[in-house]
């Protein structure tokens, strides 16, 4: 029997023992715990995620407390931002700042326009956000192959995922399915907040890029794609309808249990080509 529980992952995904060992990340912590199985019992020590509260400050209002994985932290604020419509792609990150337990940041809406944003309670966490329809015209286009091929990736490159199966994955991919950014985290939403804030920070132009995530699409995932004007977005996972209507009317493709040779298209097929 195995010392570490998701070793067996770590096998499939074709991860050596030794790499593992050397991975260091304080995304996880070691914990022992009683391990009972069919024929044993026995105590082991295992890695943990971690997850720990932040506070979101904008124009030192309150807007969201995240329960987010503590790296990466401007790159969470300054895709929430975008994600959720209050700033633009591509018009500054104003300016960042992180304390132990909160982040401050800057934008450019004021305090009496913060107050008006529709209020949300959700997973949670409380946020603010505007309701403002959006169109995707991006002329990006996907081969299946290259959809799937980056899906595959999100198992690959999910390190904490094998050394602790409580990890989310998002990918930012170009229209060949390369992989350009990477980022876990033990929230499924803050791990695409923190890819495209990642993106965003080197300059991508994310209108030529697919958005690739674990979990399943729904549709708040699918706005912070369309606040972030990214024109594909894929999973392993399924959808909701919520989402697909979102989708549909945003104008960007979403493709939902992407497992090889297969995947199902829910809106814009258009921009799947078949070479």
């Amino acid at each position: 029997m195995s010392d570490n529980r998701h070793s067996e992952r770590s096998r499939e995904a074709g991860i050596s023992l030794a790499e593992e060992e050397n991975i260091s990340s304080p995304l996880y912590v070691p914990m022992k715990c009683l391990e009972i199985t069919d024929k044993h019992r026995q105590y082991s020590d295992v890695d943990v995620i971690v997850e720990k509260r932040f506070d979101l400050f904008v124009n030192e209002v309150h807007v969201t407390t995240f329960f987010a994985s503590p790296m990466e932290l401007e790159e969470l604020a300054l895709g929430f931002l975008v994600c959720e419509g209050f700033i633009e792609p591509g018009t500054g990150k104003g300016s960042i700042r992180i304390t132990s337990d909160s982040i401050f940041c800057t934008a450019d809406i004021g305090t009496e326009e913060l107050a008006a944003l529709t209020h949300q309670q959700r997973c949670g966490t409380t946020s603010y956000r505007r309701n403002t329809a959006r169109h995707i015209a991006s002329d990006a286009c996907f081969s299946k192959d290259a959809i799937l091929n980056a899906v595959e990736q999100l198992k690959e490159k999910g390190k904490a995922w094998h050394r602790t199966g409580g990890a989310h994955t998002s990918m930012i991919c170009d229209s060949k399915g390369e992989v350009l950014f990477f980022c876990e985290d033990v929230g499924r939403a803050c791990s695409v907040d923190k890819v495209v804030g990642k993106a965003l920070l080197s300059g991508t132009d994310l209108s030529q890029c697919a958005l690739v995530t674990t979990g399943r699409l729904a549709s708040t995932m699918i706005s912070k794609a369309v606040n972030a004007g990214i024109p594909l977005v894929a999973s392993k996972g399924a959808t909701v309808r919520e989402a697909v209507e979102l989708a549909n009317g945003a104008g960007i493709t979403l493709v939902a249990f992407a497992r090889k040779p297969n995947m199902h298209v829910y809106s814009m097929e258009q921009r799947i080509v078949f070479e």
